[in-house]
């Protein structure tokens, strides 16, 4: 017959055992994964240059008239399939002058902003938060998948006359 420590050693044990075995396979369990982080990209269509522009306070810098910006980490990606609405914000800055291909000071900066939500359906795979800035003022937005080239859905050519016009 076992003595009441041995019992209690063993009991031990294999409570031990039991717990150590429940927390590996909780590990191993298939987690849902985490959302990526979006890059943020945009085009502006307007003859303004963007100036402290924000998507629900990331910051992406500025964003030359008629061009686009450079690529930041935005948001994570969504993670349901409901519609999704972004805070953005930007101040216009100087005019694009396409004769001179120079900006012209017009003033203080105007502070703008728009409720904006993301066109859907969204795909299975987002990596890229595309944004269109249009001259009405008006702003959209698209998730791109991962492998899908920003450059292939600009809407609107860079007008002839301005400097980084190459026959887009």
């Amino acid at each position: 017959m076992l003595s009441l420590k041995s019992f209690t050693w063993i009991a031990l044990a294999a409570l031990a055992i039991v717990l150590i075995g429940a927390g590996c396979s909780r590990a191993m369990a298939k987690s849902k994964p985490k959302s990526p982080y979006l890059t943020l990209f945009a085009f502006n269509y307007s003859d303004r240059y963007l100036y402290d522009t924000r998507v629900d306070g990331k910051w992406m810098g500025g964003i030359s008239a008629y061009t686009n910006s450079g690529s930041v980490m935005g948001p994570l990606a969504p993670r349901t399939d409901k519609p999704i609405t972004l805070n953005v914000s930007w101040e216009l800055s100087g005019r694009y002058d396409l004769k001179s291909n120079t900006y012209e000071k017009v003033g203080p900066l105007e502070p703008r902003s728009a409720q904006v939500t993301v066109r859907q359906p969204y795909p299975a795979d987002p990596h890229t938060l595309l944004l269109h800035f249009y001259q009405d003022g008006h702003v959209e937005a698209e998730l791109l998948e991962r492998g899908k080239d920003p450059w292939d859905l600009r809407r609107e050519k860079i007008p002839e006359g301005h400097i980084a016009n190459q026959g887009l």
